[in-house]
């Protein structure tokens, strides 16, 4: 059985309601196929490496986007450059705040739950976790994965990793997940200077509840593997997926779908 990952949390609830592939889903978290990263993915690698020196999890070194190579304008693309400033200013917060980091890429593992994490600290006197985030979205209310405060306690994709990551660390260290602060570093890939500092803290209840998920995760993955991912073909999906070649199940014509009005 497999330890447990935030993400992989979220990509099981995405196909138990239908929203992904359950062969996409194996293919990535159990047999350890590769995806490929967009390029917005990859810009934020970038960011993370220059901030902290942590490589992306295939151990690749990022580096920056060229453009007009061979000429004299070459220089780094403005989305590149805009992020190396992003990565000067997360190390001018770090020291304005006396954040003292004890760790970055950490990989902790407890109780068949795993996770990665960004950064470990103390910040005034106590331990905490930073994940640093870089994105487009800092304002947006709507989009699942926007950083609107007003919304993001309805965002259970992006509140899970604060829980699950207390939870793993005061696992580790002995203590309650409480001793522990969480802290997403938000950073604009649009704008340098706009940037969100959020503490999170956890009620008990979502402590609990959160077990209880993984309790029941693990219980489902005691079932057959090729019973318990099953395929569910999408034509766009599809047609990016890197396991489609040997897919018996892809869609190569757009599905069917039926509503009652």
């Amino acid at each position: 059985m497999i330890n447990i990952s935030q993400s992989f949390l979220k990509e099981f609830a995405k196909y138990k309601t239908g929203e992904t592939c359950g062969l996409q889903t194996k293919a990535k978290y159990i047999d350890g196929i590769k995806f490929h990263s967009s390029d917005a993915m990859e810009l934020g690698n970038f960011f993370e490496f220059m901030a902290t020196g942590s490589l992306p999890r295939d151990g690749h070194t990022p580096e920056a986007k060229i453009v007009y190579k061979g000429t004299k304008r070459e220089s780094i693309s403005t989305d590149y450059q805009r992020a190396s400033e992003s990565a000067e200013l997360f190390k001018k917060v770090v020291a304005h705040y006396g954040i003292e980091i004890i760790d970055t890429g950490r990989v902790v593992t407890q109780d068949g739950m795993t996770g990665i994490m960004d950064i470990v600290a103390t910040w005034n006197d106590r331990v905490c976790i930073i994940d640093t985030k870089y994105s487009g979205l800092l304002d947006d209310k709507w989009n699942e994965l926007g950083w609107n405060l007003d919304s993001l306690p309805e965002k259970h994709n992006l509140m899970l990793q604060p829980v699950h990551y207390k939870i793993l660390l005061s696992k580790e260290l002995d203590c309650e997940p409480d001793d522990i602060d969480f802290y997403f570093f938000v950073f604009s890939s649009k704008d340098v200077m706009d940037v969100k500092i959020i503490k999170v803290n956890v009620e008990e209840t979502t402590y609990a509840n959160h077990l209880a998920t993984v309790e029941w995760v693990k219980n489902e993955l005691k079932k057959p593997i090729d019973k318990l991912f099953k395929a569910i073909p999408n034509l766009k999906r599809c047609f990016n997926c890197p396991i489609k070649e040997n897919c018996t199940s892809k869609a190569e014509i757009p599905n069917i779908n039926e509503i009652t009005y």
